[in-house]
């Protein structure tokens, strides 16, 4: 498939606004699975929650139907309007309107996309939209009936090329692992609540959980220290009194 395809023929009518929905559909999803690499962890978790790579497809279809019947127009706006009305897309559009204003300037960058570095730009875009709240409407369209209901039919009639699950993966490969704290050893992680519990004025619940907690190896220990402690001390000043 040529990426970067937006031809129309007025002969071929129904075939080439296909093949024009479908590679605008792959320029879109191109452009998202860029993102992910620029994407805030908090927002990669939820991208990553919403979006399988056959729900992006989807999604990227649908929005790039969107795009193409509302804001692109002319013949090519009306056969590719042909193409999904039999879905039933037509109920979602309103919905795509009312809530995608976030996300239609990044997809009309990603439509009009004409080169590889320009959907790098596109999921820059995308990253941004995301992260400015774009991750909810997102879900609010992933998880509108109309979507659930014609996603996987969608997806028969345009297959998920096998490139794209190659590149999610990659993308999200690339992301550095989030940053965690260094594991506490569990005598450490004792003391830490032993001093919580105290400073909480926690009484005899607090107290009782943290006793249980203690090793009790440290307090036979402790114990036994004590005991040899004391009695040194009584044979010292028995010696003293002689």
């Amino acid at each position: 498939m040529d990426l970067f395809y937006r031809g129309y023929d007025p002969n071929a009518r129904i075939t080439s606004a296909a093949q024009h929905l479908s590679a605008a559909g792959c320029r879109l999803a191109v452009s998202m699975v860029r993102s992910i690499p620029h994407l805030p962890e908090a927002t990669w978790k939820e991208f990553r929650r919403l979006l399988s790579v056959e729900t992006l497809w989807a999604l990227c279809l649908i929005l790039a139907g969107w795009l193409i019947a509302t804001i692109v127009g002319g013949l090519v706006g009306l056969a590719v309007n042909a193409v999904l009305i039999a879905y039933g897309l037509m109920d979602l559009w309103e919905q795509i309107k009312s809530v995608g204003g976030t996300l239609a300037a990044w997809a009309q960058t990603a439509y009009e996309a004409q080169a590889e570095a320009e959907l790098d730009r596109a999921g820059e875009h995308f990253a941004s939209a995301l992260s400015q709240g774009g991750i909810v409407l997102v879900e609010i369209l992933v998880t509108h009936r109309v979507f659930r209901s014609v996603d996987g039919r969608l997806r028969e009639r345009f297959p998920a090329p096998d490139w794209l699950k190659a590149q999610y993966e990659e993308a999200a490969g690339r992301r550095e692992p989030p940053k965690q704290e260094p594991a506490r050893s569990p005598s450490t992680e004792i003391a830490k609540r032993s001093v919580e519990v105290v400073a909480s004025g926690s009484r005899y619940a607090g107290a009782k959980r943290v006793a249980q907690e203690f090793p009790t190896a440290v307090v036979l220990a402790g114990g036994a220290a004590l005991a040899l402690g004391t009695v040194a001390g009584l044979v010292w000043a028995t010696r003293m009194q002689r």
